[in-house]
């Protein structure tokens, strides 16, 4: 059981460490008392706002525990309608203070009498309330937003929100919450929320629509001020980045997204939005939505597979996507995506060839991502037994059964998370020892390792993707080399690491490293190795032109890495064992130099449309 004083110093934030966990862990338990004390927090931080000044706010806060106490009727009453009137306010004209007076002084009598017949807890926050209710009645402050139209809005049915997570329950008021660990609450109108930065956010809708808040998100659940409409889904994106999951909704009740730049008209589809200082960015992959500028009658469609902007200088425009971020990932200018220049430096294998324990037998191994659908169930994901987020995941059969580890990409969002360790839980959630988010339109590596990329290279990084055999390969490919291989002292299991790959042991010249770039020398002929077109001509061609990151160990002598498209892996031996021999290390390769520099052997990949400034 809990203490007054405990939720006290937890809403004001003053209890140690121990007690804090403790309160939060009884919250855990306790749906009504949670509410509660997200109710008074909401009031704590509108009081703050409401005030004027420190002793002010003192007063009040003894006003308020007095309730707590337990003082006699008479003396509470006494006690508030004292202290309140030191409340900041226009000084009344002479004469006319107590006519004013007199009305919500009765009031005030009239309820603390009925307060006293409540609990102690009850009373505290009804307290609060009347409080909050005089410092804005003296202080003249009106809401942002008009009450009837609040009212109206459809609110979610939860929102599970991460670490660090903050809570704004109204305009101008602020306050972090739960900063030790991720929660969920079911928000007010006018309430808005700042998603932490350890992960992503989920807002829930009773008919099945999900918006996913990517780290630094704002959201703010009002309606907009040019908005034409009360009632339904709406609410405004202030800064961050969100993906959309949306059910059919009322022709008449569209969900509107409103962001500084544009507003969003969705009846049901799945979509990306992100917004910028400058500009706001939708991305569609299923359905139709419309774009409003802030001038409501420029407005346009945009289709599955197009991209449109909106800014405050120009009306909304569209185009298609150059490329899929999910099967051709990363920017433009991640080492995957940068081909070999002129300048590059090549240099033989040292020490221990590619193939000295022997010729390559199966060297196209799969690392096979899993792609969850709009229809696919959402599933929770739990780190070391703290829920992480939700992704969408089917079938927990499918996992790997040897190495645990697994990439989910998630249809319609820019990102995908890469798990370490997993295992399929009773109620078909994932249980995980660590999780990296990657953003697909990111660099393809992490600046700081974890177990779920110990190296810091997405595993996303080099696959070979279905269709490239035969269409082509615009990318680096990702190559696995037997441990013995590789640089770092022999009484460390780490390997030693050279850009773009980290965390590993100090790099040397005499071994590989995990980050090398390797590559076929421009004078060899692949032509006459692989012949002039066809899936090994490709295989050549793209060793040549974009090179091999070595990104991890192996029990063969050599392997690349595919995505797990079913073919024939042996139809490739007989080529590999020619080619790998001829590879050499790029030693110029750097963060400075991708690909050595100098004039690129291959056109620079499509850029994604927040790339182009």
């Amino acid at each position: 059981m809990l203490t007054e004083s405990q939720l006290i110093g937890y809403i004001e934030g003053t209890l140690p460490t121990d007690e804090r966990t403790q309160v939060e862990a009884v919250l855990a338990q306790d749906a009504a008392l949670r509410q509660r004390v997200l109710e008074q927090m909401r009031l704590d931080a509108a009081l703050r706002a409401t005030l004027g000044g420190v002793k002010a706010g003192e007063r009040v806060k003894q006003s308020v525990l007095a309730v707590l106490r337990g003082e006699s009727d008479a003396a509470l009453k006494r006690q508030v309608l004292e202290d309140t009137t030191h409340l900041h306010r226009p000084a009344p004209a002479p004469g006319a203070e107590a006519v004013q007076q007199r009305p919500w002084l009765s009031a005030i009598d009239d309820w603390l009498s009925a307060l006293l017949r409540r609990p102690a807890w009850a009373a505290g926050l009804a307290a609060a309330c009347i409080v909050l209710a005089l410092g804005v009645w003296q202080n003249a402050r009106p809401g942002p937003a008009k009450p009837n139209e609040l009212a109206a809005l459809e609110m979610p049915q939860r929102v599970d929100f991460p670490a660090g997570t903050e809570m704004f329950p109204r305009p101008g008021t602020k306050i972090q919450f739960n900063n030790q660990r991720p929660g969920s609450l079911t928000p007010q109108p006018a309430d808005g929320l700042r998603v932490g930065e350890s992960a992503s956010g989920t807002i829930a809708y009773a008919d099945g629509t999900i918006l996913h808040l990517e780290p630094g998100t704002e959201v703010r659940f009002v309606v907009a001020n040019s908005s034409n409409r009360t009632g339904g889904k709406q609410l405004r994106l202030v800064r961050g980045t969100l993906s959309a999951e949306v059910a059919k909704q009322p022709a008449s009740l569209p969900l509107l997204i409103h962001t500084p730049h544009a507003t969003i008209t969705v009846v049901g589809t799945e979509f990306d939005l992100a917004v910028g200082t400058n500009t706001t960015l939708l991305e569609v992959t299923h359905g139709l939505v419309k774009m409003s500028g802030t001038n409501a009658t420029a407005s346009i469609d945009v289709a599955a597979g197009e991209v449109a902007v909106a800014s405050p200088d120009a009306p909304p425009c569209s185009q298609g996507l150059a490329r899929n971020p999910l099967f051709r990932p990363f920017r433009s200018d991640s080492p995957w995506n940068t081909p070999l220049g002129r300048s590059a430096q090549y240099e033989s294998v040292r020490r221990i060839q590619l193939l000295a324990g022997g010729p390559v037998v199966d060297a196209l191994r799969s690392r096979r991502p899993f792609m969850g659908g709009p229809a696919q169930p959402l599933r929770a994901i739990w780190i070391n037994g703290v829920r992480r987020t939700d992704a969408r995941f089917n079938n927990s059969s499918t996992l790997p059964k040897t190495t645990r580890d697994a990439v989910l990409l998630q249809s319609g969002r820019r990102f995908a998370y890469e798990l370490r360790g997993v295992t399929a839980r009773a109620d078909g959630d994932l249980d995980a020892e660590a999780m990296e988010r990657i953003d697909l339109g990111g660099p393809g590596f992490v600046s700081t390792p974890n177990a779920a990329v110990p190296f810091g290279l997405s595993g996303l990084g080099g696959l070979i993707r279905v269709g490239e055999l035969e269409n082509g390969i615009h990318h680096a490919l990702a190559a696995r080399v037997p441990r013995e291989r590789l640089g770092g002292r022999r009484d460390f299991a780490t390997p030693s690491t050279v850009w773009p790959a980290s965390g590993g042991d100090v790099p040397g010249n005499e071994f590989l490293n995990i980050g090398t770039l390797l590559a076929l020398p421009p004078e060899v002929d692949i032509r006459k190795l692989a012949g002039d077109s066809g899936p090994a001509y490709e295989l050549a061609r793209a060793m040549q032109d974009y090179g091999v990151y070595v990104t991890g160990t192996i029990g063969a002598p050599f392997a690349l890495l595919t995505d797990g498209t079913e073919r024939n892996a042996s139809q490739f031996d007989a080529l590999l064992n020619q080619l790998v021999p001829l590879l050499q290390v790029v030693r110029n390769n750097s963060a400075q130099a991708p690909g050595g520099g100098g004039e690129p052997r291959r056109p620079a990949a499509p850029k994604f449309p927040n790339e182009i400034k």
